[in-house]
């Protein structure tokens, strides 16, 4: 008879105010796996926890109980920077709930959140290695160059690691120096509400007419700079069109620098920030817009393109990193160090009908191959066979 085992869940990826996880792929993927649970084999046992310093709403609907962290930990805990909490405390709680509830092993959704030091042994998912592979040109600083260096021990001491795309497999290997025969691709899917025609848009949140959107933030490595001169040369041949760029931009440091750019180029009432939109609203957003521009220069996935192209939307975006892989031919990939390439594509494919139609069309049935429920079934079997 085959021994049941118990897989502890680390469910705060959903929780308000714990890093930021909820908003981001992170949260994504794991609500859409916690939420198939009924796909997992019938030799596992899905045991769900979460942090009670933080709202717990979503988390507790999927069964999820709190982390006892003990007394000391809650006395401190105000007064400590959340990154001494996790070293100093959540070890110890972990293990404690492992112990109370005959947990096998644990699933953290990102390597990110395992506490040094653990003693049982783990499984975790791998989204991207943006701060290692990149650390030299942007993360040179001696708080990332810690936090990768305990980045890489996570993903070095997991017994399992789900890689969303095989970029980001091959990067784990090359970076964390991971046996490549314990990571297992676990592509993401796309949510069924990103579809042809699907959600709401609210009133007056953008104004009328052709569009080119823009999601993800406006970090280093989303390429704004690209992105707002590339629209600059389509909006010197075609005045009414506009920029929309959905997400909370304005709490990113570079934002003062993407507004100085916008007035540099002209664009003050060209470009229209929505701030954060629910997921209705961004696959309204999708299905309104006429171009997707996604120019980044790295994704451990990609999850936005693949969301435009389940709505149907054209997409022009890098042949960088994961994005290849994710598009395959279905989108319009450039080369992000020859810039004039993009203001090129961008004009030609907004004046193109036809070539708009055949995108759309292509990207409908490359987004069909993505599903969550596959996601989910390789995760879980990964579980039970660790």
């Amino acid at each position: 008879m085959t021994q049941m085992k118990t897989v502890a869940f680390d469910l705060r990826p959903l929780q308000d105010g714990f890093k930021a996880h909820k908003a981001r792929g992170i949260g994504v993927c794991t609500r859409n796996i916690i939420s198939r649970r009924s796909l997992a084999p019938g030799t596992i046992a899905i045991s769900p926890f979460h942090d009670p310093r933080y709202e717990s709403e979503e988390a507790v609907r999927h069964g999820s109980v709190p982390l006892e962290l003990g007394a000391v930990a809650r006395s401190v805990s105000p007064y400590l920077k959340e990154f001494i909490v996790q070293r100093l405390f959540m070890r110890r709680s972990l293990e404690r709930f492992a112990e109370k509830s005959g947990a096998d092993i644990f699933y953290f959704p990102t390597h990110l959140d395992v506490p040094p030091g653990l003693r049982i042994p783990y499984a975790v998912t791998a989204h991207d290695m943006i701060q290692s592979a990149l650390k030299d040109r942007f993360y040179g600083s001696l708080k990332n160059r810690l936090a990768v260096s305990r980045q890489m021990d996570a993903l070095r001491g997991a017994a399992v690691i789900f890689a969303v795309s095989e970029h980001t497999k091959k990067d784990v290997v090359k970076h964390a120096g991971a046996d490549p025969s314990k990571i297992i691709v676990t592509s993401n899917g796309v949510d069924s509400v990103f579809r042809p025609g699907g959600g709401r848009l609210p009133d007056g949140l953008i104004p009328p007419g052709r569009f080119i959107l823009n999601v993800g933030g406006i970090d280093w490595r989303k390429n704004t700079p690209l992105l707002l001169r590339s629209f600059a040369e389509l909006h010197g041949k075609h005045l009414e069109w506009r920029l929309v760029v959905t997400g909370e931009i304005k709490n990113d440091p570079l934002y003062p620098a993407f507004r100085s750019l916008v007035a540099e180029l002209g664009l003050e009432k060209s470009v229209v920030e929505t701030g954060y939109v629910t997921a209705e609203t961004l696959c309204a957003l999708y299905n309104r817009a006429d171009i997707f521009f996604y120019p980044s220069l790295y994704e451990g996935f990609g999850l936005p393109a693949l969301e435009a192209m389940a709505c149907g939307t054209p997409v022009i975006s890098t042949n960088r990193a994961s994005i290849p892989e994710v598009v395959g031919t279905a989108a319009v990939l450039l080369d992000p160090d020859k810039p004039d390439d993009f203001s090129e594509a961008l004009i030609r494919l907004a004046e193109s009908e036809d070539e708009r139609g055949r995108l759309s069309e292509a990207g409908v049935r490359r987004a069909a191959m993505f599903t969550w429920d596959a996601c989910a079934e390789k995760v879980y079997r990964g579980l039970a066979e660790a």
